[in-house]
């Protein structure tokens, strides 16, 4: 009788170690209880010397490493990036959901006392219906200026419906902000292959292709979140640290792309500037299209 478990279970070779030698697929027991798989994962974030901690410690302290051992092809100490950066995400914007629900039942009581004066205020400035003309300052519809009576009927409707849901955000904030959320991710992984474009761009003559651009990209932002993480959860202990994690930002990019690219000083400070302003412009839009499909949504 066959021993099956000196034979793949995927491809039928002879397995002689923990991954079949034929098709790479790891051997173990097929039917794992949940206990079982949270144990394994308990032991690797526990583990200190687990590529878990060791791609952490790189991402924050040792810039553009991680990407410069990936194209170097010696992965197998770190975690992938793309693991690392749905991770990372995924952990910041479930702290976000969080953290959006408590600032708006915070600023709830001062918010309801001051709409009347701040409606009041943007209507004499192009809000018709609020102000001295209309008497009510809670009564108000906000005008986008995105169509007119010439645009098409598609888009009147658009701006009609955008409009009607602006006029609901002091009564009911919080939905728009959580649908806010819920676009934030799936923004910033598209915006990813367009900040590895960038890096491209600056990098024109250089023997790197795009995927290694887009590797360098996961990492960056992967280190953003994390940086914005560790931000909220030490200001959970009522520690100032806001100015050093910025000016670690700040500094993070130039010295990641002189490790991974090889740039020089003045080149690396140079080409992050560009970047860093370019990117602020593409982040602006990207911010400003998810605001606009959530006030369409709610």
């Amino acid at each position: 009788m066959e021993d099956r478990a000196q034979y793949c279970r995927n491809c039928r070779a002879r397995v002689t170690g923990q991954y079949c030698s034929d098709c790479g697929q790891r051997e173990g027991r097929a039917d794992k209880r949940f206990l079982d798989l949270a144990g394994e994962l308990l032991r690797d974030v526990l583990d200190v010397d687990s590529r878990f901690w060791r791609t952490l410690a790189y991402l924050l302290f040792r810039p553009g490493l991680l990407s410069a051992e990936f194209i170097a092809g010696r992965r197998a100490r770190y975690l992938p990036p793309l693991r690392l950066y749905l991770v990372i995400s995924f952990l910041v914007f479930l702290f976000m959901s969080f953290g959006s629900v408590q600032v708006v039942d915070r600023a709830g009581d001062g918010a309801n006392m001051g709409s009347g004066q701040v409606i009041a205020t943007v209507g004499r400035d192009g809000f018709p219906g609020s102000g001295d003309e209309a008497g009510d300052p809670n009564d108000f519809s906000p005008v986008l200026g995105i169509a007119d009576e010439n645009s098409p009927q598609w888009l009147q409707d658009v701006q009609r419906r955008m409009e009607r849901n602006a006029g609901k955000l002091k009564d009911d904030p919080n939905r728009f902000i959580e649908t806010v959320l819920d676009y934030l991710p799936q923004m910033m992984f598209l915006l990813m292959p367009v900040f590895a474009l960038l890096i491209q761009l600056l990098y024109l003559g250089s023997p790197f292709h795009y995927l290694q651009h887009l590797v360098f990209s996961l990492h960056y932002h992967s280190f953003a979140f994390l940086l914005y993480l560790l931000a909220q959860l030490i200001g959970l202990a009522s520690v100032d640290v806001d100015g050093w994690l910025v000016l670690w930002l700040l500094v993070y990019l130039p010295l990641a792309l002189r490790r991974t690219y090889g740039s020089g000083w003045t080149g690396a400070v140079f080409k992050s500037l560009l970047v860093d302003i370019s990117y602020a412009v593409v982040l602006v839009s990207g911010f400003a299209v998810v605001a606009a499909l959530a006030l369409f949504l709610i």
